[in-house]
């Protein structure tokens, strides 16, 4: 094991042990990391695991092969755990299934899965599957984004390639990095998993140009639904409709993304020096008082709290 100043690194592999305290073993050292699990072993006798778990604070990345398991989490546990954190697993080989009620997505590498422990769901794989778990809190995630069931991001292109790429990093560098480093290059990686997940490149062409022009626009305070429409030669009504068929509407996004610029700069050191007013007025905000009110709504803190935890890192 390796340990720097709140960086962790650590190693375990079940075939180091014997044959029968195998699955308990896992059992608990899958439960300390991640939470409320039930597992069905296809072998409960010889259970072969391997993991490499990098941690600091509220980051977690963990590498892991294994033989077929089934992971599941109840209700039950995600109420009783109360973890507001999320995974993304990363499949390196293998076929992943993810369940959530009768939602059903199944997948290999090139793709991720995003999830929250704040609700039920099952993991399947078969035999020699790898796969890397990144665990991130809610927190850091719009909360418009949130997946409430699990969410298929694209690694296999464009900025999702990049956070395939930095994953892969992140795990191979693990003992030349310092708790700083580790943290610096795990929010990173959030970020840009935020950005894969909210991607739109599958949205209707109204939808699109909307979110491109929100996104370029969003610092304006005279951006607004009926003003967004004008600027897209549509009529409010046509854009409401299309993007409410994408699951959004026009003043959410304007709204998400005011409020994930707002973030960003809180979270950049160049701008330490802005007051938190400056930065809600500089990101569209009219008034603090309802920037504050947002904000806390969003992302389950003030940002006056969002920048002190920043500053902690």
């Amino acid at each position: 094991m390796t340990a720097t100043a709140d960086y962790v690194v650590s190693t375990i592999d079940t075939t180091l042990l014997p044959a029968t305290d195998r699955p308990g073993f896992w059992r608990e050292h899958v439960r300390f990391n991640h939470g409320g699990l039930d597992f069905a072993f296809d072998e409960t006798m010889g259970f072969s695991g391997k993991t490499v778990v990098q941690r600091s604070e509220e980051f977690q990345l963990v590498e892991f092969s294994s033989d077929a398991i089934v992971y599941s989490r109840s209700a039950a546990a995600a109420r009783s755990d109360d973890d507001r954190t999320l995974r993304v697993v990363v499949p390196r080989a293998g076929t992943f299934r993810f369940s959530h009620g009768d939602d059903r997505v199944i997948v290999g590498p090139g793709a991720a899965v995003a999830m929250s422990m704040a609700a039920p769901f099952s993991i399947e794989h078969g035999p020699g599957a790898r796969a890397w778990v990144v665990s991130v809190p809610e927190s850091a995630w719009p909360r418009s984004v949130v997946p409430v069931k699990p969410r298929v991001l694209d690694l296999a292109s464009g900025m999702g390639a990049v956070a395939a790429v930095m994953t892969e990093q992140l795990s191979v560098q693990r003992d030349t990095l310092s708790a700083n480093s580790f943290r610096e290059v795990s929010d990173a990686l959030t970020r840009m998993l935020v950005g894969v997940a909210s991607d739109v490149s599958r949205w209707p062409d109204v939808a699109q140009a909307a979110s491109a022009l929100v996104k370029t626009q969003s610092d304006d305070p005279t951006l607004t639904p009926k003003t967004l429409a004008r600027r897209l030669g549509w009529s409010l009504r046509h854009v409401q409709a299309v993007t409410q068929s994408v699951g959004t509407n026009p003043s959410e996004m304007i709204r998400t993304s005011r409020l994930v610029r707002a973030r960003a700069r809180l979270d950049d050191p160049a701008q330490c020096h802005r007051t938190v007013a400056e930065i809600a007025h500089q990101s569209g905000f009219g008034s603090v008082s309802t920037f504050n009110a947002v904000f806390r709504e969003e992302f389950g803190m003030s940002p006056r709290q969002a920048r002190v935890i920043n500053e902690r890192r």
